[in-house]
């Protein structure tokens, strides 16, 4: 019976340290969890003196850390999309006052957030959310004007548009979040939608409204995220 007894505590130390750590026996507090994520992005631009509000596809990754009632929220995401703006006034002369049009492609979005868990349940797991946003136009190139044989008339008007665009493709905002994890047998779901306040100071933003993105995804438990006593 000793020896009976002694396998299966032997049995079970070695379960607790290989299978149990599976994601379906793994709880949703003190763990940290890598996911995949893919969604919608709502942003402004402004093109002929309209305001247009299109949606752009994006994808990336993210890290969620957790604690009891809150959290830490890490990001990267890519948003694919292709527009024309009409923002830089590069004008050397009082008389030329059209301006440039500057072709945008891609949003590149960096995001740390802390993170709340108001109610829990076994498999439910609502969230809300409170940080920043770093984001960036991975491309921004300036278009030639209409009537001009080159793209620069000279030099100081290339540094005004070079250094313009610059000034514009980047920008740093608050972001909000609301969203809900679900257990699921190998994995967990997500959906959660963010908000970040215009901004007037960024190729994307006309000052009037929000950036919005949709997004869901998956997320896998990859152990926990306290240091166990030993």
């Amino acid at each position: 019976m000793r020896v009976i007894r002694g396998l299966a505590v032997a049995a079970v130390v070695v379960l607790n340290v290989g299978p149990a750590d599976a994601q379906p026996t793994r709880g949703f507090k003190d763990s940290w969890f890598w996911g995949g994520k893919a969604g919608l992005m709502s942003y402004q631009i402004t093109n002929n003196n309209v305001a247009k509000n299109p949606f752009a596809l994006l994808g990336g990754g993210d890290w969620l850390i957790t604690r009891t009632n809150g959290g830490l929220y890490l990001s990267f995401d890519h948003s694919f999309f292709s527009a024309d703006s009409l923002w830089v006034n590069d004008s050397l002369s009082p008389l030329d006052s059209l301006p440039r049009v500057v072709a945008l492609r891609g949003l590149r979005r960096f995001t740390l957030a802390g993170m709340l868990f108001p109610k829990q349940t076994y498999r439910l797991h609502p969230y809300i959310g409170f940080g920043v946003s770093l984001v960036h136009i991975s491309n921004a190139e300036p278009q030639q004007k209409a009537g001009d044989p080159t793209l620069y008339r000279n030099s100081t008007q290339q540094n005004l548009v070079q250094s313009t665009i610059e000034f514009f493709r980047s920008t740093a905002t608050p972001v909000f979040m609301l969203g809900a994890q679900l257990k699921l047998p190998l994995a967990s779901g997500f959906v959660q939608l963010t908000a970040s306040p215009a901004n007037n100071n960024f190729f994307l933003f006309t000052g009037s409204n929000f950036r919005t993105t949709v997004e869901a995804g998956l997320r896998y438990n990859m152990g926990s995220s306290i240091e166990r006593m030993r």
